[in-house]
């Protein structure tokens, strides 16, 4: 797992600025990408392209995620019953930024999320789900949903009730590559 905290952070958010970001636990961001504090992405998830994390609230990607390109996560919102909604004035005036509320995004293990899709804060996506290109996330993802439109919708489920049990015995991003090479005609059809 690959933790966005403390210097680790910094010196993470300076190489992404140059380089696409790999570890040792296959985890690959995309160069370009603006990740902050509070994220943590699980191992083998690729990020192949820029995303963007904002907010003031955490964001938990889970292991071996597929993401594409220019996708934005947001974990947090501008408080709407203030007069002043630009927080740079708030600061300027000598108010205090107020944020209406830190809502962590959480999203599961083996989830593929297509290029510049939205999601919004307060939003768990389910294990092994699929977000469609373009999509905007405003609400929680079944397991095994398949997701798409503006705001997102349910278009079906990837596997039938009988399959979905099945798999969800199996836990499989828990297992070594070893085990994945072993146990490989059970991850695909």
């Amino acid at each position: 797992m690959l933790t966005f905290s403390g210097k680790k952070a910094t010196w993470y958010r300076f190489l992404l600025k140059f380089k696409n970001l790999r570890d040792s636990t296959g985890i690959l961001i995309g160069k370009g990408s603006k990740i902050v504090n509070g994220t943590k992405i699980g191992d083998g998830s690729c990020i192949n392209g820029k995303i963007v994390i904002k907010g003031r609230g955490d964001c938990t990607i889970g292991k071996y995620c597929a993401m594409g390109d220019d996708i934005r996560i947001i974990t947090s919102n501008h408080k709407v019953d203030d007069v002043v909604l630009q927080y740079a004035l708030l600061k300027k005036i000598g108010l205090v930024a107020k944020v209406d509320s830190r809502n962590d995004v959480h999203i599961g293990h083996n989830v593929w999320i297509g290029d510049r899709a939205i999601i919004l804060p307060g939003v768990t996506i389910g294990n092994n789900s699929i977000i469609a290109a373009g999509a905007i996330v405003t609400k929680d993802v079944s397991d095994y949903a398949v997701m798409a439109g503006s705001p997102a919708k349910l278009i079906k489920y990837r596997f039938s009730e009988e399959e979905m049990k099945a798999q969800d015995q199996l836990h499989w991003w828990d297992w070594s590559l070893e085990e994945m090479k072993e146990k490989a005609h059970l991850l695909q059809r």
